[in-house]
């Protein structure tokens, strides 16, 4: 099931706007979505995942977001806190739990899983009049699951 996810909301305050950019992104994994992707990140972001780190889009996307969008997944972001620098840069940081799972293997038992635990930190830069990510980096504290989900083996 996909549905669309508006890249701007109506209404928010600068301080929720700041927090959509890092919801946004997770979010572009859950649905495979560039175009929410490309919404949520600068074009030059630096992205440091663990093992590897990205810059740009193309990089972080051809790492990751290529793979991971393939498998259902779900993000849960929590506890985010937003700090204003200036009109235009911001610091956001959240708790992330992410669920990976082979597609459409969701309701059967076996190694089709893995969830990770930790958090997500991020500079976001006003452009225009939508926030985005500068930079993003992943803190990654536990893995629970079958690790081959996330390299793509069945």
């Amino acid at each position: 099931m996909s549905f669309a996810v508006p890249a701007k909301l109506p209404g928010l305050t600068d301080r929720e706007a700041i927090a959509d950019a890092i919801y946004r992104a997770a979010l572009a994994f859950d649905h495979a979505d560039k175009d929410l992707l490309r919404s949520a990140l600068t074009e030059d972001v630096v992205a440091e995942m663990p093992g590897f780190s990205t810059k740009g889009i193309p990089e972080l996307k051809a790492a990751v977001f290529d793979r991971v969008s393939k498998l259902d997944t779900t993000h849960f972001l929590s506890n985010v806190r937003v700090s204003i620098e200036s009109a235009t840069t911001a610091k956001v940081t959240c708790s992330a739990l992410a669920q990976h799972v082979r597609p459409g293997k969701g309701f059967e038992p076996g190694p089709n899983k893995i969830t990770t635990g930790g958090f997500y930190l991020g500079d976001a830069v006003k452009v225009g009049d939508l926030w985005k990510l500068k930079s993003w980096k992943a803190k990654i504290l536990w893995v629970d699951g079958d690790r081959a989900v996330m390299a793509g083996s069945s």
